[in-house]
């Protein structure tokens, strides 16, 4: 029998756990991810669906920001806590001072994941001098680029038109003939492909990078807020753990996470998992080859000093390893 007593208990009880659930909500720190939507960042997406952020204490969202640079200096900013962000524009800011965020990790690698893509016409690299050629400016892909040009004799910032456009919207401007070639980074390397007479004419692997360190000219890398870490290094450890655990997850749950990345970055599962078969994701137990000179440090001396030397874009050299806190990875 229902009496006004077991009711009234029922309706406590009802109120205790809600009150528990509030609580524990309340208890969990908000934190911001920031990265752009290619497929590197999968473990950003997976650690909030899969809940192992909220594991670790932390009520984590993630917000599309589409420069490496603009990553960075979110960070730096506080506005984000952690970022996955290309190397040169980590370096940029690690140029001008900027000590406000930490380098915590190399998230992969991969082979032919870039290159120049060039409407119908144009042949090869050579056939782009005087032509109009779009770039992210102070994306990855400018080093890369300028590599590729730089090997068949020409001077990118002299003999080709540079146009500064983000990667979304290289598709449509070569589609209307706004321009001769894009510099792309995967999916839209690939996507700039498929348009009807438009072909690639260069790779990043026809650079030899990966055979001689097993990289690309530019590495994927994280960064997270220095204040974030200096506030609560556990913390920031147990962080940084809910990432490497993603990470893992993706690569032992590859299809499952394609659908996750799919509600994300907008790239079919069947995209996603073509970009995986190419790449080489590293674990928490690979950063300390990956952050050292056994790793990726040699690629980082080339890149700087392309970027202070060459192209003139930073003035100093900054030393990367300063900014480097291998002590926050673990498992």
């Amino acid at each position: 029998m229902i009496t006004r007593r077991t009711i009234l208990m029922a309706g406590a009880l009802m109120a205790t756990g809600a009150t528990a659930s509030d609580s524990q909500a309340q208890d969990l720190k908000k934190v911001v991810l920031v990265s752009s939507t290619a497929g590197v960042h999968a473990p950003f997406w997976v650690g909030i669906e899969k809940g192992f952020f909220k594991e670790a204490g932390f009520d984590a969202s993630w917000r599309q920001v589409a420069s490496s640079t603009d990553r960075v200096a979110v960070v730096s900013s506080g506005d984000a806590v952690m970022a996955g962000t290309g190397a040169a524009g980590m370096v940029a800011l690690m140029s001008q001072g900027n000590k406000n965020f930490y380098w915590v990790g190399i998230p992969d690698a991969a082979q032919d994941i870039s290159g120049i893509v060039a409407r119908e016409g144009i042949n090869s690299l050579q056939d782009l001098k005087g032509k109009k050629l779009a770039l992210q400016f102070g994306g990855s892909e400018e080093i890369t680029d300028y590599l590729l040009l730089k090997a068949v004799g020409l001077d990118m910032y002299k003999d080709v038109q540079l146009v500064n456009l983000k990667q979304s919207e290289m598709i449509q401007a070569l589609k209307q003939g706004l321009i001769d070639a894009a510099g792309a980074w995967y999916p839209e390397y690939k996507r700039l492909q498929e348009i009807p007479g438009a072909k690639k004419i260069a790779s990043v692997a026809d650079l030899g990078f990966w055979e001689k360190y097993r990289q690309i000219p530019a590495p994927n890398t994280l960064v997270i807020n220095r204040q974030f870490v200096d506030d609560d290094p556990a913390a920031a450890k147990r962080f940084l753990a809910a990432y490497w655990k993603a990470q893992q997850w993706v690569i032992d749950n590859r299809q499952e996470a394609a659908a996750i990345v799919a509600k994300v970055s907008k790239q079919s599962p069947e995209e996603w998992l073509a970009w995986e078969t190419m790449s080489e994701r590293f674990t928490w137990k690979d950063q300390a080859t990956q952050l050292s000179d056994k790793g990726a440090y040699p690629i980082m001396d080339i890149m700087v000093s392309f970027m202070a030397d060459t192209v003139k874009k930073i003035d100093n050299k900054p030393n990367y390893r300063e900014w480097v806190r291998q002590d926050l990875i673990v498992e």
